[in-house]
C-alpha cells in the first residue's frame, strides 16, 4: 500500500509487476466500463442504502482475490457489511464464508479484527492473504515476545488490514497488549466459529461469551459473525450474547434438494446388515460413503461386524494410531494417497473442514446429539450437487440411542467450567437438543420441512432490490445448477413401501428421481 489506505494506491515498479499487483489493470477496458456504469445506475436506483462509496471498487477487489465474480449468495452479505450493518451468517463449510469478511475488510478503512479459535486456521488464512499482497498477520501465544511487539507496532502504524487473534488475547495479563488492541479502532469485529458464543452450546468457550464486553471497549464496530450451523434458537442466543439484536441474519444452503433423507427405524443389532446392503450397491462404485458412529466402542463393533460380512472398511477416530496415521487415512479418503479409501466409518470429528464433492451416501448409525450436528453430518453428502442419500437410524420410542447420548452429555458437562447451576442448565439444554432430534426422527411429517423450520429458513428466495439485481448481474453469478431428487421417507413413503428402503437408496443414487434446476 502506498499513500493513504485506498484501493487506488497499490503501487509497483514496472508495467509487468503493476499489472500483476494492481487489480484495476487485471480487468479489460470494456469490463471496467461496464462495472463503473452499473455501479452508477445502482446508486441512482438505490432506495435501501446498500450502494456505498466502496461498491465501485468491487471489481478491483475481486481481482485482487483472484476472482472475477462473487459466488451466488455472497454479494448480499458483503453489501450488508459495507453498509455498516452487523450480520450473522449461517452457511456450511466450503460455501465461501471467508471472502464475505475478507473483502469488506480490505475495502473499509482501518484494520479488521478477526476472532478465530484455531491457530492453524489463522496461519493458513494469513498466508493466503500475504500471497495476494494483502497485509495481514496474527498474534498468538506461540510467538516470541519480540515478534509480538513487532506485529503490534504494525497494528499501531495501521499497516495491516486484517489481524487474527484468539478470543483469549483480549484478556491477557499484559496491559500493553490489551491497550493496543483497544486503540486499534477496528473497522469490523469478525467472529469465526460464532457458535462458540452460545453459552448452552457444545462448543462454548468462556472468552467467546465475553465478546460483547470486548466490542464495547473497541468502540462498538459492526460485527460480522460466521458459523457453519446454528438453529433459530441458537441464532437468537448468539445475537443476544454479542449485543447485536438488530443484526441481519443470512441462512444459506440448509435445504439441500439433491440429498434424499431416509429416517430408518431399526434395532441396533440389525443396523450393520442394512449398512452392508447399502455399501454393496453398484451405484456406490467409485463414489464415497461415510458412516457416522457416536463412540469408538460402537465404531469398533460396527467395523468388526462389517468385516465378518466381507467388507474391510477403515475406522477413523481421535484415538487412532499416530497423528501421521490419522492424516494418512484422511489423504486416502481424499484420493491424495494410495490405496484410495471410498468408504469409511468415522466419528463426527472426521471431515471437519474437508470438502469432498462426491460423497453419495452418509449413514448415521444413530441419531445426532443436536439438529446442528445432524446438518453438519448429512451436509457432507452431495457437495457436487448430484443425487445423494442421508440415512438416519433410530430406535423409535426405545431409549438406547437417546440414553447413550444423554450419558455422554452428562460426562461432558460434569467437566465443564462454571458453577453447579450453570452446569445443570447446560445439561438440560443438551438433553432438550437430543429429545428434539429424536422427535423429528419419529415424526411422520416431511423431514426436509422440519429442518428448514428449525433453522428459520422458510424455503423462500431472497427478493433483491433493483439496485442489488444490477450489481448481481455485473459482479455476481447465477445460482449453481443442482439436482432435485427424492425428498424424504414421509413424502416418498409409497415408493419405499413398494420397493423397500435399500432399493429406494439405489434408485436415488441412480438418478431415477432427479431433475436439474437452479437452487
Amino acid at each position: 500500500m502506498g499513500g493513504s489506505d485506498e484501493m487506488s494506491n497499490l503501487v509497483s515498479l514496472c508495467d509487468g509487476c503493476h499489472a500483476s499487483h494492481h487489480p484495476n489493470l487485471a480487468g479489460g477496458l470494456a469490463r471496467r466500463a461496464i462495472e463503473r456504469w452499473a455501479v452508477r445506475l445502482a446508486k441512482w436506483l438505490d432506495r435501501e442504502g446498500i450502494v456505498t462509496e466502496t461498491t465501485g471498487n468491487f471489481g478491483p477487489a475481486l481481482r485482487l482475490f483472484g476472482l472475477e465474480r462473487f459466488r451466488h449468495g455472497q454479494l448480499p452479505i458483503v453489501l450488508a457489511a459495507l453498509s455498516g450493518k452487523s450480520v450473522l451468517v449461517v452457511s456450511p463449510t466450503g460455501s465461501g464464508k471467508t471472502l464475505c469478511f475478507q473483502l469488506p475488510a480490505v475495502l473499509r478503512r482501518g484494520v479488521a479484527l478477526v476472532v478465530s479459535p484455531l491457530k492453524a486456521l489463522m496461519s493458513e488464512q494469513v498466508s493466503d492473504l500475504l500471497a495476494k499482497k494483502i497485509p495481514a498477520t496474527f498474534i498468538n501465544s506461540d510467538l516470541s515476545r519480540e515478534e509480538k511487539e513487532t506485529r503490534f507496532s504494525l497494528l499501531g502504524l495501521k499497516a495491516i488490514k486484517l489481524l487474527y487473534v484468539a478470543p483469549e488475547r483480549f484478556f491477557v495479563r499484559s496491559d500493553a497488549e490489551r491497550n493496543q488492541l483497544k486503540r486499534s479502532e477496528p473497522s469490523f469485529l469478525i467472529i469465526d466459529e460464532a457458535h462458540c458464543v452460545d453459552r448452552w452450546g457444545e462448543d462454548f468457550r468462556p472468552e467467546y461469551g465475553r465478546l460483547r464486553e470486548v466490542r464495547e471497549k473497541l468502540g462498538a464496530p459492526p460485527v460480522l459473525a460466521f458459523t457453519a450451523t446454528a438453529g433459530k434458537e441458537m441464532q437468537d442466543r448468539i445475537l443476544a450474547s454479542l449485543g447485536i439484536p438488530d443484526a441481519k441474519v443470512f441462512v444459506r444452503d440448509v435445504d439441500r434438494p439433491n440429498i434424499a433423507m431416509l429416517r430408518r427405524h431399526c434395532r441396533s443389532e440389525q443396523r450393520a446388515q442394512e449398512i452392508a446392503s447399502m455399501l454393496a450397491l453398484p451405484h456406490l462404485k467409485g463414489q464415497k460413503a461415510m458412516i457416522f458412529v457416536p463412540t469408538v466402542k460402537v465404531g469398533d463393533e460396527l467395523r468388526t461386524a462389517l468385516s465378518a460380512m466381507g467388507l474391510d472398511i477403515p475406522f477413523y477416530h481421535s484415538k487412532l494410531g499416530t497423528p501421521w496415521e490419522r492424516q494418512e487415512l484422511v489423504k486416502r479418503f481424499l484420493g491424495q494417497s494410495r490405496p484410495v479409501v471410498d468408504q469409511i466409518v468415522c466419528t463426527n470429528a472426521f471431515g471437519m473442514g474437508l470438502d469432498v464433492p462426491n460423497v453419495r451416501l452418509v449413514v448415521h448409525w444413530q441419531q445426532s446429539a443436536s439438529v446442528e450436528d445432524l446438518l453438519q453430518e448429512f451436509g457432507r453428502a452431495g457437495r457436487d450437487g448430484k443425487p445423494s442419500v442421508s440415512v438416519m437410524f433410530h430406535d423409535g420410542k426405545g431409549r438406547g440411542d437417546t440414553g447413550r447420548l444423554k450419558f455422554m452429555a452428562e460426562m461432558t458437562v460434569s467437566n465443564a467450567p462454571g458453577d453447579e447451576h450453570q452446569r445443570a442448565a447446560m445439561l438440560e439444554q443438551r438433553n432438550q437438543n437430543i429429545d428434539q432430534v429424536a422427535g423429528m426422527l419419529r415424526s411422520t411429517s416431511c423431514f426436509r420441512k422440519s429442518i428448514r423450520n428449525y433453522f428459520g429458513d422458510s424455503g423462500g428466495r431472497h427478493r433483491p432490490s433493483l439496485a442489488e439485481r444490477i450489481l448481481e448481474w455485473v459482479f455476481g453469478t447465477r445460482p449453481p445448477t443442482t439436482y432435485h431428487t427424492a425428498c424424504c421417507d414421509s413424502c416418498d413413503s409409497a415408493t419405499i413401501k413398494k420397493h423397500g428402503a435399500i432399493a429406494y437408496v439405489a434408485r436415488v443414487m441412480g438418478g431415477e428421481f432427479s431433475r436439474s434446476g437452479r437452487k
